[in-house]
Order: structure tokens, then C-alpha cells, then sequence
């Protein structure tokens, strides 16, 4: 479908702008090599060539059909294509029709195509554009520009074509526009574009993942070829959020779930298509940042101040010169000028610039610490105070193997032309001082991830949590699957059944059981109330905590009790600590998701959370606590010593595993808080929700 040596264009027409004429000029203005038949009763030939009653009259059956009609027309010729055994269709049209019947036709038409297992790009799409195979295929225009090296796969048509037919520096290999997905999912696109010797990048906008399975198969394939995902997600909602009866899942939300995902294979998200263009330009070129920070050269004292403040926002790090380097580029910077990262080189206009550039550059490229380098001055399309310095960078390109970015700090800067230039030098041109460090900062984001060996990761999600007891597993799966929700002594229960450290507790429905419960555990204590009903107890002012002696229980009680219900939970004071909060929602496409997070009145508040498909192991556990903000906290601050964040590690890993192996009964569990001290870490309340909740 996406190389086809005979295309049947069905639809065909004379009409200046028409989708068929458009779609015939595109075809034959891009050099299409191979066959093109055009189908439209109503004519004998356009402009010169030959046309067919229809596709059946045609002498060959065609590799590609597109379909240049209305959706009132669409479901005879569709099912004459796969009557004659096509090789793939494209079809522009939305596929509503009014009055329709049921199932409707965008619904028999993806029934269709997929019994007869023939790839259908859209419908409701703009088309494809394989550059390598010189198949132009849309009712849009491109500018001329060459083959390059970035696969874009885009639900929107219209964000197709904004960032394929737009700036000249975006150079793609493939783009397409899946649309509706009638057969053939984004996941089919990212594997195709992945057979491309020629792509370095895929660059994804979706809307939703209609195959979750395959959309991981391209993940993991793309990380086995080093192939970086860039991911822009749409259509994120606060529906599950509202819904949800635990913290993990309202902090989940719809998103947590395909953010875990992106981070555990380690495709890169990113905002808008802006952040997706310039990332992708970024890793377009074919150098990675080897191990080391950013070295900056730049031709503005107040531009490297602003670098050096919004890199820090992003968490991009500068290299750290060697003494060397510093006393190497004093001999070149004019007095005044510090010769410090990042670097302002420019002195008076009078002076050799391409020269002290070109020192400075080979300076920082040469320092042991720079894994990557970016230049920025200012320059147009026409003009530059300085053009001698593209001549540099052209240059310097050969002298490293290290990756080198031009970057304009105004985004408005009308330097399109210029950079299509630079980019054949392999230099990619990104203009806006934060599109660009967003874009570096991307790519050493995609250098540090914790890769894992895809054998492993596959025999650890096929075992699940086979290596937990099998009676524990089945006592619990009935349990579930005969209750709404568990209390938190039972959802306790079942963590402590799995030998995961939990406070110890009883249950109490009068105040004389409460204090001898106090009496048995050992003072202080926490009194909670119990109530069925209650999830989340802090809210309802339903937690007493360092109760010290039986008055204190007997007035803690009271209080509660008056005001929630006769039920409490007497519980041991565990040892102050830092407090995390794991938890679990039950992904419709996703399956088992674990969250790790800032725990307590925090979790809620803090932006603070990792997601992580289950089961994981205990060095990605690790890895997602060290990537919390919290976990500076948890390395021990102000005097306190560090807590024991290997210990969380592995309560989380064991908590993802009973996770995995009850998800079946499971839709949402919260564990919070699980207070991490220097000795040890607790479960200290539990939530478990089931699946017939």
C-alpha cells in the first residue's frame, strides 16, 4: 500500500482543484515511478491519459486504490477492491452517512477490511506521503524538499499537514494520516517506518491506541534499533479522575496508565507539535550525546544568562569545563568575557568572529565533559551581522562526532531557507531558545534511560507473580470476587498474607476493645475510624494519631465514634519517616498499572508521581523513585539520616507483582502512606477496590 507499483486513483477528475486532479498533479509532480490508472465513468481521459468505467475494466490489479469519493458511494467500490484482491486503499472521507443502518458504514467497512486482511489508510485522513518511494499520496501539497529521516505519524490529518507541508528543515522519510484506522493502526505505521533503513525518528501524534499490544510490539522494536519515539497524546480527561474511589486512581486519571507505558519503553512525550517537531529535527541528525552535559556557545551575555535559567527549569545540566579548557578559551575570548559554560564569544564586530568561534567551538567540543554542543547567533534568511559563522558550523560538523545544534533564541526568526542549508550539513536549526533546550534536554533524557533487556522483561511479564504462593493468590482472588471493596484491615491483610511489612492492627467496635487492642500493641498508637463506607479517613477527620495511654484512647474514640460510626482500627505509631504512596488502576488497554508517588496530604498536591506497567523489578522500581522529586527528601535532609529507598524498591516491585496476578479481581488499589524511615519501610493504610466495585 505505502510502495505501490499500480495505483488506481477511483474518482478521478478534471475540475481544477478537485481532490482527484489534486491528488493526480501531487503524484506525477513528485515522480511517482510506477503506474497510475485513473477510474471516473463520467470521462475518456484527463489531460491525456486514459480513464476507466471502473476498477474492475482495469488491466492490472492495482497495488494501491484510492478513493476520491463521496461516503454514499464508497462501501460498492470498497467491496469490489476486495473482491479483486488489492494490495491496500485510501479513503479521504469520513464515512457518516445519514440514515444510516447497523452496524453503521465505518463500522462495516473496518469489518470488511480486516476479514479480507487488506490495509486501509483512513478513512477521514489526508493520505501518505513515502518519500523514499517517491508515493505522494493526499489531496494536499508539499513543498519540494528531499527525503529525510523523520517517520511522522499523525491522527490528525490537519496536523499532518502542518508540520509536513510547512518549515523546509523537517525533513521525513515517511508521514501519514491514519485517520479513522479502518486497518492499519499507528502501530502498523511505526513497525513499517521502523523497516526504513533511511528513519532515525519516529514522531507520533495520537488520539487514542486502538492496539495496545501492537503499539508496545513498535515500542520495544524501536528501542531495540535505538530508535527514538516522540509522543504527543491527546485527549487526556478528568472523566476517570471523578469516577475514581482511590487516590491512585483520581491521580491516575486516564493518562498515568500511557504515561507508564512511554516511560518504561522509553518513548519521549512532549506537549504540543511544536515540542514534537523540534525533538524529532533534533534526532533527525545522526550523532547521539555520548556521556557529559551541554556545552553552549553563544553571541549574547543576556541570552546565555536567560539559557542558563531555563535549562535549569528543565533540569538540562551545562558541562563543567576542565581547567584546561577554561585557560584554552581566555587565549581567544576578549577581555571581559568569562570563560565560562555556556559561553558568550562575542566581542567587538571588528574582530576575526569566525576565528574565535571556531577556537571556542573545537575547545568545548574537545572537553572530556561535553556530550553535545549548541551554537546560537543570530542569523535570517539573506542576513546575518556575522555570516561567516554558518561556514563555521559547517565546517566544525566534520571535526567532532559529537552532535552540534544551531539554535535562533526568537522562534519568529525567518531563517527557514537558511536551515534547510545547514540541514544537509546534518546540522539541525531549531529556532526558540526553550523549543531548543527541550529538545536537548529530550535527547539526554532518551541517552540516561534505564533500558532492559526485552527477553527478560517478556519472561517476567509472562510469569507474572507466579512466584507468589498459589493458595495465598486463590484465598484472595475468592475473597475479591465476593465483595466491593476491602476495609483497611483486610486490604492490610492481604499485603502482610504477601509477607509485605504492614502495621500491625486489630479492629475494634466499642471503646473497651479499643483500649485493650492499645494494651495488647503497645502504646503509642493510632486510632482510625473503620467505617465500611469511609476511604479516605484524613478528609473526614477521622485519624488520631501518637495516643500515648488509655484516657487518650477513650477520648480519641469518643470523638470519632460520635461522629462516624462505632467501627475503629487501633494500629501501632510506626517511626516517622518520609512518607510515598504506592498504587494500582486496572487499564482498559494497558492492564495493571503501578504509580509510586509523594505519599500522605501530598499525593494529591505534589506533581510529583511515576506509573510503571506490572510487574516491575526492583532496579526500575529504584529507578522511578530516584526520578521522584521527594526522593531528595529520602536521601536524607537537614541532619536526618537517609531512609532506606532500597527497601521501597523492593516492597514496590513485590507490590506490582500481587498487582499483576490479582488485576483480574482488582480495578484500583491504594496503599498510602508507606513510610520509608533509615530502618525500615511500612504499610501503614490500605485501600483495595475490586473489579465488581
Amino acid at each position: 500500500m505505502l510502495a505501490p507499483q499500480f495505483i488506481a486513483l477511483v474518482g478521478a477528475s478534471s475540475s481544477p482543484g478537485s481532490f482527484g486532479l489534486r491528488t493526480k498533479h501531487l503524484l506525477e509532480n513528485h515522480a511517482y515511478s510506477g503506474r497510475l490508472y485513473l477510474v471516473n465513468p463520467r470521462y475518456q481521459e484527463i489531460e491525456g491519459v486514459a480513464c476507466y468505467p471502473n476498477i474492475e475494466a482495469l488491466p492490472i490489479v492495482p497495488d494501491l486504490v484510492v478513493l476520491v469519493i463521496g461516503s454514499h458511494s464508497v462501501e460498492a467500490v470498497f467491496d469490489k477492491a476486495i473482491e479483486l484482491g488489492v494490495g491496500g486503499m485510501v479513503i479521504y472521507v469520513n464515512n457518516y452517512l445519514e440514515e444510516d443502518g447497523s452496524p453503521a458504514l465505518l463500522q462495516r467497512l473496518k469489518t470488511k477490511a480486516r476479514k479480507a486482511n487488506i490495509p486501509v489508510c483512513g478513512g477521514n485522513g489526508m493520505g501518505f506521503y513515502n518519500y523514499d518511494a517517491n508515493t505522494l499520496v493526499s489531496f494536499d501539497f508539499p513543498p519540494e524538499r528531499p527525503a529525510g529521516h523523520i517517520a511522522f505519524i499523525a491522527h490528525s490529518g490537519s496536523v499532518m499537514t502542518y508540520l509536513s507541508n510547512t518549515d523546509p528543515r523537517l525533513r521525513f522519510n515517511l508521514a501519514v494520516s491514519p485517520g479513522q484506522e479502518i486497518h492499519g493502526t499507528v502501530a502498523d505505521y511505526m513497525l513499517y517506518a521502523l523497516a526504513q533503513p533511511s528513519t532515525r525518528v519516529l514522531a507520533i501524534f495520537v488520539e487514542t491506541i486502538r492496539d495496545p499490544e501492537r503499539f508496545m510490539l513498535a515500542l520495544i522494536r524501536a528501542r531495540k534499533q535505538q530508535i527514538p519515539v516522540v509522543v504527543v497524546k491527546v485527549g487526556r480527561t478528568e472523566q476517570s479522575a471523578r469516577m475514581a474511589a482511590s487516590h491512585s486512581g483520581a491521580v491516575a486519571g486516564d493518562d498515568g496508565a500511557f504515561q507508564a507505558i512511554c516511560d518504561h519503553y522509553g518513548a519521549i512525550r512532549v506537549t504540543d507539535i511544536d515540542q514534537l517537531a523540534a525533538t524529532a529535527l533534533a534526532f533527525s541528525q545522526p550523532r547521539r550525546p555520548r556521556q557529559g552535559d551541554l556545552s553552549s556557545l553563544l553571541d549574547s551575555g543576556g541570552l546565555r544568562e536567560q539559557m542558563i535559567d531555563l535549562g535549569a527549569g528543565m533540569g538540562l545540566k551545562f558541562t563543567q569545563l576542565t581547567d584546561h579548557s577554561r585557560k584554552q578559551l581566555e587565549k581567544f575570548l576578549e577581555y571581559g568575557l568569562v570563560a565560562e559554560n555556556p559561553v558568550d564569544a562575542m566581542g567587538a564586530l571588528n574582530a576575526d568572529i569566525a576565528e574565535i568561534y571556531r577556537n571556542c567551538l573545537t575547545i568545548l567540543a574537545d572537553d572530556p565533559g561535553t556530550a553535545m554542543i549548541s551554537l546560537e547567533f543570530e542569523f535570517r534568511d539573506n542576513f546575518s551581522q556575522y555570516p561567516a559563522l554558518l561556514d563555521v558550523a559547517k565546517a566544525f560538523i566534520d571535526l567532532t562526532d559529537k552532535p552540534l545544534i544551531v539554535v535562533n533564541s526568537s522562534v519568529n526568526a525567518n531563517n527557514a531557507t537558511t536551515a534547510s542549508e545547514l540541514g544537509q550539513f546534518g546540522i539541525p536549526v531549531i529556532n526558540g531558545v526553550s523549543l531548543a533546550l527541550s529538545a536537548m534536554a529530550n535527547m539526554f533524557r532518551y541517552r540516561d534511560h534505564i533500558f532492559f533487556d526485552t527477553s527478560v522483561m517478556a519472561q517476567v511479564t509472562k510469569s507474572g507473580g507466579n512466584d507468589l504462593d498459589n493458595k495465598t493468590v486463590a484465598y484472595w482472588r475468592d475473597q475479591l470476587q465476593n465483595t466491593a471493596a476491602l476495609g483497611e484491615a483486610e486490604s492490610l491483610q492481604l499485603f502482610a498474607d504477601f509477607n509485605l511489612p504492614c502495621v500491625r492492627s486489630r479492629v475494634s467496635d466499642n471503646l473497651d476493645d479499643a483500649v485493650a487492642a492499645a494494651e495488647a500493641l503497645g502504646y503509642p498508637v493510632v486510632l482510625k475510624s473503620a467505617q465500611p463506607d469511609l476511604h479516605h479517613k484524613s478528609d473526614a477527620d477521622g485519624v488520631r494519631l501518637s495516643l500515648m495511654n488509655a484516657d487518650a484512647v477513650g477520648h480519641a474514640y469518643h470523638d470519632i465514634a460520635n461522629r462516624l460510626g462505632a467501627r475503629v482500627m487501633v494500629a501501632t505509631m510506626i517511626e516517622s519517616g518520609v512518607e510515598l504512596a504506592f498504587g494500582m488502576i486496572n487499564d482498559p488497554q494497558f492492564g495493571a498499572i503501578v504509580m509510586v508517588c509523594a505519599g500522605g496530604i501530598y499525593i494529591k498536591l505534589l506533581e510529583d508521581r511515576r506509573f510503571i506497567p506490572a510487574p516491575c523489578g526492583v532496579e526500575e522500581a529504584l529507578y522511578s523513585i530516584q526520578s521522584l522529586n521527594v526522593f531528595k527528601i529520602l536521601k536524607g535532609v537537614r541532619g536526618k539520616p537517609p531512609c532506606r529507598v532500597n527497601l521501597a524498591a523492593q516492597m514496590l516491585s513485590e507490590f506490582s507483582k500481587v498487582a499483576f496476578e490479582l488485576r483480574d479481581v482488582i480495578s484500583e488499589i491504594d496503599l498510602n502512606p508507606v513510610i520509608v524511615s533509615s530502618e525500615a519501610c511500612t504499610i501503614v493504610d490500605a485501600l483495595v477496590i475490586s473489579s465488581s466495585a
